[in-house]
C-alpha cells in the first residue's frame, strides 16, 4: 500500500503522539539532493502515487494537500502518503466542498478561486508533482503567495524543452482549468508516459543499498547518500525496475531513540534530521534583522507567527486539542537584532495569545533565555523558521528605488532581492533560489507584458547565449547593470547610515519618476 501506516495514537497533557511508519525521509528532501529525478525514476514514484491516491478515494478520502513534503520515503525506494491534517472524508463522490486549504503550488485552480471542489482537486496536486518531479520545482512557484495563487487560477505554467512528448502531454492533460476536463486515475494509470517502458534494468533494492536499520537499537537517521551503489537489485511487487537511484542510507550515527518514553511523530522526526552533522547556528545563519519592518501577523496551519510595533519575532505553537480547537503549547521570542531569544511554555489556564488580549505579551516567571551564539540545539530549527518568516518579508520590502530612461528599479531589504520593471511592462526578477540560504544560486525572472509568458534563467548564464530575441538580451543586460548600481548605492548609504545612527536613509529614491503616459506601467 502507497499510505503510511498509523499504529497508534496517544496523548498527555501537552502533545498529542502518533506512532506511525518508519520512512527514511522525505521525497523534497530527496529532491533537494538530487535537484530533479530523471522520467523513469519519476515513473517508479508516480505509479505508487496513483495507487495510494486510488484507495484513499475509494474511501471517499479526499487528501487536499499532497506534495513532496508529504510524500514519504522508505529505505526501499517506495512512496508513502503522509500528513491527512487537512483531508476530508466526503459521503458520496458528487459531493463537493468550499474549503480553500492546502499549499498555494499544489492548490487547484477551483481551490485558489474559492469555488467548489472535489476528488479532481488531488488529481490537479499530481501533475503539480509530476512537473516538479521532472524539472525540480514546482509549475506555478511565484516570489510570493499572491502571484502563485494568480499564475495557478490563470493555468499559466512553462514546460521545459527537454521534457519528452509523453511526460508534457500527461502534464498539460492534468493541469486542466476545468476540473471534468483532467485525467481520471485510471487514464492517467494507462498513460503513454507511465506505460512506457523503462529503458534502464535495475533499481537498487535495500538489501543492497541501505545499511540495515537495526530495531533493537532505537537509533536511526533519515540522511540521504548515494556513496553506496550495487548492480544487484530488484524492485518488490514484480514493478519494472530501473537504473540505480542514489540509495536511501540509514545512517547508525543519529541519537534519537525511537523506543524511549517520548515517542516521536514523522513532522517531530522530520525537524531532527542530521543532527549528528550540525554545524554551529553562526555557521548556517546570520542573525535576523527586523529593522524597519512593518508590523506583520500571519496564522499557518502550526503556528501564529508576528512582526511586532517593536521589531520583537513572535512564533506561537499551534496545536489541536480534542474539541477542534486549537492552543498555544510554547512561545519563542527573537528581539529584533536577532541577539536574545526568549522560550516557554505558557500555563494554559492562564495563557491567551496576545492577539486575544491587550498590552504586551505576558512573561511567566520560568522562561528560557539565550543570545544568538548560545541558542540551544532544540530552537535551531524554530530560529531558523523565524529568520525565514523575517527574510520573506524582508524580500517584498523595498530599500532602495531608482528611476531610469528604461524603468523602475527596486532594491529589496534583503540587499539581494531585486526587480525592474520595464516601460513596456516586462518586468525582470533577480532572487535567490531558495531565501533560506544567503549563498542560494541566483536565478532571473522574466514576465512578458501580458504576464502570460514567464521565463526562468540562472543567474551566471552567459546571457548572449540565451534562446531570446535581442531586445530582451538587451533588458537583461540592463537590468543586470541596474541591479549593480543599486548595490553600489545600498553599500555607500549603508556606510552613511553606520556614521549616522540616529538619522533615517532607508527607504532611499533616486532620480524622479517622469510624468509620461508611459510611466503609468510603473505604478
Amino acid at each position: 500500500m502507497s499510505d503510511n501506516w498509523l499504529f497508534e495514537v496517544f496523548e498527555d497533557d501537552t502533545n498529542i503522539y502518533l506512532i506511525l511508519e518508519l520512512c527514511a525521509t522525505d521525497m523534497q528532501k530527496y529532491l533537494n539532493i538530487r535537484q530533479q529525478f530523471t522520467e523513469d525514476e519519476t515513473r517508479h514514484y508516480i505509479k505508487q502515487i496513483v495507487t495510494g491516491i486510488e484507495y484513499l478515494h475509494s474511501h471517499q478520502i479526499l487528501h487536499r494537500d499532497l506534495k513532496l513534503h508529504n510524500l514519504l520515503l522508505t529505505k526501499e525506494n517506495n512512496v508513502k502518503i503522509a500528513d491527512f491534517g487537512l483531508a476530508k472524508q466526503l459521503v458520496t463522490h458528487e459531493q463537493t466542498n468550499f474549503t480553500m486549504v492546502g499549499t498555494p503550488n499544489f492548490l487547484a485552480p477551483e481551490i485558489a478561486t474559492r469555488k467548489t471542489h472535489s476528488f479532481e482537486a488531488d488529481i490537479w496536486s499530481l501533475g503539480a508533482l509530476i512537473y516538479q518531479c521532472l524539472v525540480g520545482r514546482p509549475p506555478f512557484d511565484d516570489q510570493d503567495v499572491l502571484s502563485t495563487l494568480r499564475r495557478v487560477a490563470n493555468v499559466r505554467y512553462v514546460l521545459p524543452e527537454g521534457l519528452s512528448h509523453e511526460a508534457k502531454d500527461l502534464i498539460n492533460r492534468i493541469l486542466q482549468k476545468e476540473a471534468k476536463k483532467r485525467l481520471t486515475l485510471i487514464q492517467i494509470r494507462n498513460h503513454p508516459f507511465l506505460l512506457k517502458r523503462l529503458m534502464n534494468d535495475r533499481i537498487n533494492s535495500s538489501r543492497n543499498s541501505c545499511t540495515s536499520l537495526r530495531s533493537d537499537s532505537g537509533y536511526f537517521d533519515t540522511s540521504i547518500s548515494s556513496r553506496q551503489q550495487t548492480n544487484e537489485s530488484t524492485l518488490s511487487r514484480g514493478s519494472p525496475t530501473l537504473n540505480s537511484l542514489p540509495p536511501l542510507v540509514i545512517n547508525k550515527n543519529q541519537k534519537i531513540n525511537a523506543s524511549s518514553a517520548s515517542v516521536l511523530s514523522y513532522n517531530n522526526l522530520s525537524n531532527t534530521n542530521n543532527m549528528s552533522q550540525r554545524k554551529p547556528i553562526h555557521e548556517i545563519l546570520t542573525p535576523l534583522n527586523t529593522q524597519r519592518l512593518d508590523r506583520r501577523h500571519v496564522i499557518t496551519k502550526s503556528d501564529i507567527m508576528d512582526v511586532l510595533d517593536d521589531g520583537e519575532v513572535v512564533i506561537q505553537h499551534l496545536i489541536e486539542v480534542k474539541t477542534g480547537s486549537k492552543r498555544i503549547v510554547d512561545v519563542f521570542r527573537v528581539s529584533s537584532d536577532g541577539q536574545k531569544i526568549i522560550y516557554y511554555r505558557p500555563d494554559r489556564r492562564q495563557y491567551n495569545s496576545y492577539i486575544e488580549s491587550e498590552g504586551p505579551l505576558p512573561l511567566p516567571v520560568n522562561y528560557e533565555q539565550y543570545t544568538f551564539d548560545t541558542l540551544a540545539e532544540q530552537f535551531h530549527n524554530k530560529y531558523r523558521r523565524a529568520w525565514k518568516f523575517v527574510n520573506i518579508i524582508r524580500s517584498l520590502r523595498c530599500k532602495i528605488i531608482m528611476y531610469t530612461n528604461d524603468g523602475k528599479c527596486r532594491l529589496m531589504e534583503t540587499s539581494i532581492e531585486f526587480d525592474f520593471t520595464h516601460l513596456n511592462g516586462t518586468k525582470i526578477s533577480i532572487y535567490r533560489k531558495n531565501l533560506e540560504h544567503i549563498d542560494s544560486p541566483l536565478e532571473i525572472k522574466l514576465v512578458d507584458p501580458s504576464g502570460r509568458m514567464t521565463s526562468i534563467f540562472n543567474y551566471n548564464d552567459c546571457i548572449e547565449q540565451l534562446n531570446v530575441p535581442l531586445d530582451t538580451k538587451q533588458m537583461l543586460h540592463k537590468a543586470i547593470k541596474f541591479r549593480e548600481c543599486c548595490l553600489i548605492k545600498n553599500q555607500l548609504l549603508e556606510e552613511h547610515q553606520a556614521q549616522f545612527p540616529e538619522g533615517k536613509t532607508f527607504p532611499a529614491i533616486f532620480g524622479e519618476k517622469p510624468r509620461s503616459s508611459s510611466y503609468n506601467v510603473l505604478k
